[in-house]
């Protein structure tokens, strides 16, 4: 339980450096895209334990789900440092990070689902997922867009795709990592909250629907969280109540007539 309890607060510490690095001047806000990939290996390596109740022994599913975590970092990695010409190289990125990403959601909610009592550090687990659901988000939105650039305009700017925002004419033989991705990350949390402020938007089917998902995911885990947090807080108490109960002492039995003062 420490450990898991451990592993809690430092996802939680890694999803708030990753928004935080996302307000920092450019070019220092590229160390978010660092952040996503240190976030990945965090929880390939911490929930590719044995996360099921009683299990003692890792299970073939939790090698699978550890290495697939580490292929993504891989092909997100040769994303990265992949000119922006050859972004193609994105698509492995999407695939095998959405996969994780829910996988990781999965095994994150069993592990809640077995906490005895609701303290700061589950909290702080339940509030990482769903920080972890909005920086994958911005990730993959991100890839989107450098696969097929105008998948989201900013209306602020005249229409423009978000990527070549302040970027210089000869911008095609850069790296994907020279580019600013906040104000991507920015519209895939305001999505994720269902907030919608309209100064950017989704401009082709693929990324409209991408766009719907992450905020149908993210109403759909706030009330999977809440149900579970409030079932276990509401067995917590009614243990606490049972073990402060006085225990009734039953009355002694009268005997009958042989020590009766009517003699």
């Amino acid at each position: 339980m420490r450990q898991r309890h451990r592993f809690y607060r430092h996802v939680f510490g890694v999803c708030l450096l990753v928004m935080a690095s996302m307000a920092f001047p450019y070019p220092l806000r590229s160390l978010a895209l660092s952040g996503n990939a240190l976030l990945i290996v965090l929880l390939a390596f911490e929930l590719g334990q044995p996360v099921r109740p009683r299990q003692t022994r890792r299970h073939w599913s939790d090698i699978l789900y550890r290495w697939t975590g580490l292929a993504g970092v891989v092909f997100q990695i040769t994303w990265m440092v992949s000119p922006t010409t050859f972004a193609v190289v994105g698509f492995p990125v999407m695939v095998v990070i959405t996969a994780f990403i829910f996988w990781s959601l999965k095994r994150l909610l069993l592990c809640l689902g077995q906490e005895a009592r609701i303290g700061m550090e589950v909290l702080a687990g339940a509030v990482a997922g769903y920080l972890l659901l909005g920086i994958s988000g911005g990730l993959l939105f991100g890839v989107m867009e450098t696969v097929a650039p105008g998948s989201f305009v900013s209306h602020t700017d005249g229409g423009q795709a978000l990527l070549l925002r302040g970027l210089p004419l000869n911008a095609a033989g850069l790296q994907v990592w020279s580019l600013d991705f906040t104000r991507i990350q920015y519209f895939a949390l305001v999505s994720l909250t269902t907030l919608g402020y309209g100064d950017i938007v989704p401009a082709t089917p693929p990324a409209e629907m991408a766009s719907v998902a992450l905020s149908i995911c993210g109403p759909l885990y706030l009330a999977i969280v809440m149900g579970l947090l409030i079932s276990r807080h509401t067995l917590q108490s009614e243990a606490e109540q049972v073990r402060g109960r006085p225990v009734d002492v039953p009355a002694p039995h009268p005997r009958s007539g042989a020590g009766s003062d009517d003699r």
